[in-house]
């Protein structure tokens, strides 16, 4: 039988805290093809093994040997006596001090000597930026559990490698897969998951120490706020995001797509015109790219990306000829290069200036509203659902309760149950 005292001076043989005994013990777990309890689960129980109130079975007995890598047999005695068998040398002897023994130094240069295949670190970098090249394309569905099994595997990468140039690669990565899995969220309205993922993207990017990374994040996070219409928050961590981005690529997703739109809906007018010059500056600055690229690269938005966000603005002002003049802006690259939703977005905003300008047209409206629905009815993110409804509420209060409405309500109602 091991005593709780034997195991408990094994673990500080090692450096190790009882959670990163739990970690090293589920490592070893993985690697036999076992299964164990929880991490959470597993410190109580280390806690209870080492105070004596429960005996270690013969499973776990053979786990923390492979965990300390030492043969079970000397896991009975205390780590002084057992590296006198394995060097030779002596232990400590009691009222002598000792500068550490032979196996506490070898474990910590082997956990410093843990590397990773750069074959796996290049691959996992490079399906991650496709995901973000490809995200308007991609089927969401399947590629949430891909995302998941992903960010899982990153952080048992990152409990093992023990190299801190690749721990910084894997920071990296794994803040990418969780913005991407906040973003998805978002899409959902599952807002509690996007806070919690988007969260988790910005505070590895600090481990990773980019601070790009940490703009991208802080722009997922305003993106979730705005559509859970906090749009306060929404404000704050645009600005917040602007002091990591600086003037580069991500200040004007962070100044146009954050910043302006809260603005709008909190009615600032000239907030929102300083924001939209503001971003146009900073786009001047960062070699815009042509076209539609995806809606969350960590590069800089397009021309028609930032004209498109800047209509949206704007409509929230109820000022419908600037909608229509940044909607102009924009349509030639979206009619070509956009997605279903950029175009469904575009082609609701314009419909929605129509009820709100002098010379209103429900009928050319009603049908921008349904061809809109139409094009992305396969996949109705929260951003094409809440834009219906606001054009619903809009245009009920300006002609009541038409045909054509409730036949724009009925295609709305069916995306809400998609």
């Amino acid at each position: 039988m091991i005593s709780g005292q034997a195991l408990r001076a094994w673990r500080r043989s090692r450096g190790w805290d009882v959670p990163e005994m739990a970690r090293q013990l589920r490592r070893a777990a993985r690697e036999s093809g076992q299964r164990i309890a929880t991490s959470q689960s597993l410190v109580q129980m280390i806690y209870a093994w080492e105070r004596g109130a429960h005996r270690l079975t013969e499973r776990y007995e053979l786990l923390y040997a492979a965990a300390l890598k030492v043969d079970p047999p000397l896991l009975r005695h205390g780590p002084e006596q057992s590296a006198e068998q394995l060097t030779g040398e002596p232990g400590a002897q009691p009222g002598h001090e000792t500068a550490g023994d032979t196996l506490d130094v070898l474990g910590r240069v082997h956990r410093l000597s843990r590397s990773v295949d750069p074959l796996v670190i290049g691959t996992l970098a490079d399906g991650t930026q496709r995901c973000l090249a490809d995200y308007e394309e991609l089927d969401h569905s399947g590629l949430v559990p891909v995302l998941v099994r992903q960010r899982a595997w990153l952080e048992s990468l990152l409990e093992e490698c023990g190299d801190p140039r690749q721990r910084q690669r894997l920071f990296e990565i794994a803040g990418r897969t969780s913005g991407l899995l906040g973003y998805i969220a978002v899409g959902r309205g599952d807002f509690p998951l996007a806070r919690a993922y988007s969260a988790e993207a910005f505070h590895l990017g600090d481990s990773a120490r980019d601070v790009s990374l940490q703009a991208w994040a802080r722009g997922t996070q305003s993106f979730c706020e705005y559509y859970a219409q906090r749009y306060d928050d929404a404000l704050t961590l645009a600005i917040d995001g602007l002091q990591y981005a600086g003037t580069g690529p991500q200040s004007v997703r962070l100044m146009i797509n954050g910043e302006a739109r809260a603005l709008g809906k909190l009615g600032d007018a000239d907030g929102v015109k300083r924001a939209v010059g503001r971003a146009y500056d900073l786009m001047a600055r960062n070699n815009p790219p042509g076209g539609l690229p995806s809606s969350i690269s960590l590069g800089c938005y397009s021309p028609a990306q930032a004209a498109s966000n800047a209509a949206t603005a704007y409509l929230s002002l109820g000022m419908p000829d600037q909608v229509q003049h940044y909607i102009e802006r924009a349509l030639p690259d979206i009619d070509q290069n956009g997605s279903p939703w950029s175009r469904s977005l575009v082609m609701i905003d314009l419909a929605s200036s129509l009820t709100r300008s002098k010379d209103a047209d429900l009928d050319r409206a009603a049908e921008l509203i349904r061809t809109a629905l139409a094009i992305s009815r396969d996949r109705p993110v929260i951003s094409i659902r809440q834009r219906a409804t606001e054009f619903i509420r809009e245009a009920t209060s300006r002609w009541g309760h038409s045909q054509q409405i409730s036949a724009i309500r009925d295609a709305a109602a069916a995306l809400e149950a998609h």
